[in-house]
């Protein structure tokens, strides 16, 4: 049996908090343009996601990316007006903290920052259990992509909440019965996940899945979750669209409350809540945590160099614009003991800018990878994880890449260690 997406009226929100956005129009200006980041969250997309705050009455709520803050703005300045609710925003961007919040703190009133907690963290290595320990009503903002995220937040993050009223919103998913989207590739090839072109940029190929069109990687992992578990995935495209077409009365009011600025139909999200969810639920399970760690010892194996005793990170690596084409080796190995039956795995922090690059692990006799892994430009450190295996190297030979097409690779190596 399938169910509802949730129990949770966002159009009704919308409608119901209408003066509220009318009210604050002038503090939502001046948060938008000291965000500047009008691509990322139109004004439009700030005004829905405030009512659903506003309606949802939250008292916590938790944000997965954030970039330049235009969902942590709004999220916060909600959270000023609700009186009793606070924000904890993950992500690995200082964004935040070196360009928006300077700019926002000669608009906001004193204390306004005091119900935000910006972490610049890695989404993966949270303790969700401390993080929501005590909070009664969630709303989770979902805006960082991948399928470790997507693992994250549908087996960690979920498991934690199903049991408390909840809300999930998702960015970047667009109902494709509402938006003037084509039916043909247009000159692109099938979509094979989130990647890069030739050029260096993001990949235009997008994935249809029932109603839902995207580019990012996490809509087929929501797709799959709500299919086991008998519910559907919510469209705020559907939503507004058909709660306005059936109340004309309650179009022209949204109109002339908030105008053009502030009032669409079209939202580009999606929404979901396991409320009402038939026992038992099911989620994905998740790979185990590491709690030890040691440094690595690196040695240059090519292009060759005199390395220090201790490596110096971080340390930048260019690939050449030609397919699969060898950037760096290294030799690592733990420079402190790893206890006897333990299984370390090799994590390298990095960002990769301009395209997409490949790391991997060679075995043995060098002719083939143990583990590899393609890692994507994104304005954030990321951590990729590598398992050694019995047909490594001891110590573990790393390869920096390109990857599959001509486009150059920038890799700015932030730590080696060993992890278990």
């Amino acid at each position: 049996m399938t169910t509802t997406a949730t129990g949770v009226d966002i159009a009704r929100f919308y409608y119901e908090q209408r003066h509220a956005v009318a009210e604050d129009a002038p503090m939502l200006r001046a948060l938008i343009d000291a965000v500047n980041a009008p691509n990322d969250l139109a004004p439009t997309q700030w005004s829905q996601w405030y009512t659903i705050a506003l309606g949802f009455r939250p008292d916590l709520i938790v944000e997965l990316g954030r970039a330049k803050g235009n969902s942590t703005a709004l999220s916060t300045q909600a959270a000023s007006r609700l009186g009793g609710t606070r924000v904890v925003s993950l992500c690995m961007s200082k964004d935040w903290q070196q360009d928006t919040q300077p700019r926002l703190a000669g608009i906001v009133p004193h204390g306004w920052f005091d119900r935000l907690d910006a972490r610049i963290v890695d989404i993966l290595d949270v303790d969700y259990e401390r993080l929501l320990a005590g909070a009664g009503r969630v709303l989770l903002l979902w805006d960082a992509h991948g399928f470790e995220i997507a693992e994250t937040v549908l087996g960690r993050i979920l498991p934690l909440i199903a049991g408390r009223p909840h809300l999930v919103l998702m960015h970047d998913i667009v109902d494709n019965r509402y938006a003037p989207l084509p039916r043909s590739y247009e000159a692109q090839p099938i979509w094979k996940g989130s990647t890069w072109n030739a050029g260096g940029g993001p990949s235009l190929a997008r994935v249809n899945i029932g109603w839902m069109n995207s580019l990012q990687d996490q809509v087929v992992a929501i797709a799959d979750f709500a299919w086991r578990n008998g519910f559907e995935i919510g469209s705020a495209d559907h939503e507004f669209t058909q709660f306005f077409a059936r109340q004309p009365s309650a179009a022209r009011e949204m109109a002339e409350a908030l105008g053009d600025e502030f009032f669409a139909v079209e939202a580009h999200f999606a929404f979901f809540s396991l409320d009402g969810v038939q026992v038992p639920m099911h989620f994905p399970a998740v790979s185990r945590r590491l709690r030890h760690r040691c440094d690595a010892v690196v040695r240059d194996i090519h292009p060759r160099r005199w390395l220090p005793r201790r490596p110096r990170w971080p340390r930048t690596i260019e690939t050449p614009p030609v397919p699969w084409h060898y950037a760096a080796v290294m030799d690592c190995e733990p420079r402190g003991t790893v206890p006897a039956g333990a299984s370390p795995l090799l994590r390298v922090r990095l960002e990769v800018s301009n395209g997409p690059v490949g790391l991997g692990l060679l075995n043995t006799d060098q002719s083939k990878f143990t583990d590899s892994h393609r890692v994507l430009p994104q304005a954030r450190e990321q951590s990729v994880w590598l398992s050694p295996t019995r047909e490594s190297r001891v110590p573990v030979r790393l390869v920096f890449h390109a990857w599959d097409e001509p486009v150059a690779g920038r890799i700015c190596i932030e730590d080696v260690t060993f992890v278990w």
